[in-house]
């Protein structure tokens, strides 16, 4: 199964003057961010801060459709726009999905870096 638009990722290769180590490394970046920011979710849980599951699902909804991760976008998305008011309900499991679509975008990337040597 396809998580990544890879229209968005020509479109971003293009943007950055078509530098394919440039690209490699924005790609790495957000995935070593991407992780800390899902962990950082995964930890405000524990906490209930509200405030960082906002900006954690903000960030990475944001970063996600820079990189053709629309599914991962959309679903921060929600959680983001949940967290306006009050503390989801459902808060563990769309961090739970999030943190499981997170992973199946890094495979992808990974993937899509390793055919674009």
């Amino acid at each position: 199964m396809t998580t990544i638009d890879h229209r968005s990722l020509d479109q971003l290769f293009e943007l950055i003057g078509e530098d394919k180590d440039a690209l490699h490394e924005l790609i790495n970046t957000f995935l070593e961010e991407g992780a800390e920011i899902v962990a950082a979710m995964k930890e405000s849980l524990a906490t209930k801060d509200l405030d960082v599951l906002r900006r954690s699902a903000h960030s990475v909804k944001s970063s996600a459709q820079d990189f053709g991760a629309t599914a991962l976008s959309e679903m921060n998305a929600s959680l983001e726009s949940q967290c306006k008011n009050s503390w989801p309900a459902n808060a563990a499991a769309q961090v739970d999905n999030i943190s499981n679509q997170f992973s199946s975008t890094r495979t992808e990337l990974q993937h899509y870096i390793d055919a674009n040597r």
